[in-house]
C-alpha cells in the first residue's frame, strides 16, 4: 500500500513541475506606457528593461506607493499629470537614498517638478529644428554621442520632434550640428545627467525615443543607456499617464520545463521519505514526540471526591452519587457482590 503512495506523490510533484500557467494579458492605449504594444506606447523598451533586470509598474502615487524606501531607477517617460507635493517629498527621498531618476518629456510637467526638485535645467518650450533626419524633418538623426559608456554599436538616435534641455550640466547626447532652435544654430543638448544628493537624474528631453515606432533604430543606444543606470531594478510610472485605460486582451499559457535541480530534490525528498518511513524512524520520532508533550504538559487527574462535588454542584444527589460509587466498588451491580 506504501509504495502506491509513493508513486502517487512521484507523480504530483512531476505533473506540479511542468504544468503549464495560465497568465492574463493586460494593455493601455495610453501613448508613452509600457503596457501599450501600438507605435506610440514603450513596450519594446519595458521588455528591454525586463531582459536586464526586474521591472515593476507603478500604478499609484509615489506616496501610497512609499517611493521613499525602496531602491533602483525609476523611469517616467511623458507624463500628463502633475506630482502632487507627498509625490515630490518620496522623490526626493528616493534620489537622496541614491535611486536614479530617468525623466523623459517635453512638457510643462517635467519643468513643473524641476521646478519642485530647486534644479535649473529645463526642457525648452520650442522644439529643435535640424536639416539631417531619417525620412523627413519630423525625425532628426543626431550622432553626437558624447557619453562613452552610451556609444558602443550605436551609430545613432533618430528623434521625433525633439526639445532641448536649457542649463545643462553634463550632456551625453546632442542635436546635430545643423539644428535650430529660437534663432540659434549649433548643437543643443537632449540628455543631461545631473547629480542630486545620494542618486542622480537623466534628463531627456525627446521622450519619443523610447516608442515602439522608433524602437528598432534606437535599440543599441536604449541598450546602452539601460547599462549605464545603476543597479537592475527598475519601476516604471504608470500613474502619472492621464489616458491609461488599462485592460485584458486575454491570457497567455506558459509551458514549462522540468528544474533538473528542483527535479533532483525532489526525488531526493521522496527517498529520504521511503527511508524515515520503512524503517521505522517516522513511528519512533512520533512516539519520541508524545513522550516528551506529556512530560511537558502532564495531565491533571482528577480524584473522585472532586467529580462527585462537581456533580453535586451542578444539581445530582450526593447521597444517590456515593452509593453509586459504592456499589461500582463492590461490584453489586455486576452481580459479584451476592455470591462472595
Amino acid at each position: 500500500m506504501r509504495r502506491y503512495i509513493y508513486v502517487i506523490l512521484a507523480i504530483i510533484g512531476i505533473f506540479l513541475a511542468v504544468m503549464p500557467i495560465t497568465v492574463p494579458i493586460f494593455k493601455s492605449n495610453a501613448s508613452y506606457s509600457v503596457l501599450n504594444t501600438g507605435p506610440s506606447g514603450t513596450s519594446s523598451f519595458g521588455y528591454l528593461l525586463y531582459k536586464t533586470g526586474s521591472v515593476q509598474p507603478i500604478l499609484v502615487p509615489y506616496d501610497s506607493f512609499s517611493l521613499g524606501s525602496v531602491n533602483g531607477t525609476l523611469v517616467v517617460i511623458g507624463p500628463s499629470l502633475d506630482f502632487s507635493g507627498p509625490e515630490v517629498s518620496q522623490l526626493k527621498r528616493f534620489l537622496e537614498k541614491g535611486g536614479t531618476l530617468v525623466l523623459a518629456d517635453d512638457s510643462k510637467v517635467g519643468n513643473r517638478l524641476l521646478s519642485a526638485l530647486k534644479l535649473p535645467e529645463r526642457f525648452s518650450k520650442d522644439e529643435v529644428i535640424s536639416v539631417t533626419y531619417s525620412g523627413n524633418s519630423q525625425y532628426p538623426v543626431t550622432r553626437e554621442i558624447t557619453g562613452q559608456a552610451l556609444t558602443s554599436g550605436a551609430n545613432e538616435v533618430v528623434l521625433h520632434n525633439p526639445h532641448a534641455i536649457l542649463n545643462a550640466r553634463n550632456p551625453l547626447l546632442y542635436t546635430s550640428n545643423a539644428s535650430l532652435l529660437n534663432g540659434k544654430y549649433g548643437a543643443f543638448p537632449i540628455i543631461d545627467e545631473v547629480p542630486y544628493k545620494k542618486g542622480r537624474i537623466v534628463l531627456i528631453s525627446d521622450p519619443d525615443i523610447f516608442t515602439n515606432a522608433l524602437f528598432q533604430k534606437n535599440a543599441p543606444f536604449l541598450q546602452n543607456l539601460i547599462l549605464h543606470l545603476p543597479g537592475r531594478n527598475f519601476y516604471i510610472d504608470e500613474a502619472h499617464h492621464g489616458d491609461l485605460n488599462v485592460y485584458s486582451s486575454g491570457s497567455v499559457v506558459l509551458r514549462r520545463g522540468v528544474n533538473r535541480n528542483l527535479a533532483f530534490y525532489y526525488v531526493l525528498f521522496i527517498a529520504v521519505l521511503i527511508i524515515t518511513v520503512e524503517s521505522g524512524l517516522a513511528s519512533m520520532a512520533l512516539q519520541w514526540s508524545f513522550s516528551l508533550l506529556e512530560k511537558l504538559f502532564p495531565a491533571e487527574e482528577e480524584s473522585v471526591e472532586d467529580a462527585v462535588r462537581a456533580l453535586v454542584e451542578e444539581g445530582f444527589d450526593e447521597d444517590k452519587l456515593k452509593r453509586m460509587l459504592r456499589e461500582i466498588e463492590t461490584g453489586s451491580k455486576l452481580g459479584g457482590a451476592y455470591e462472595r
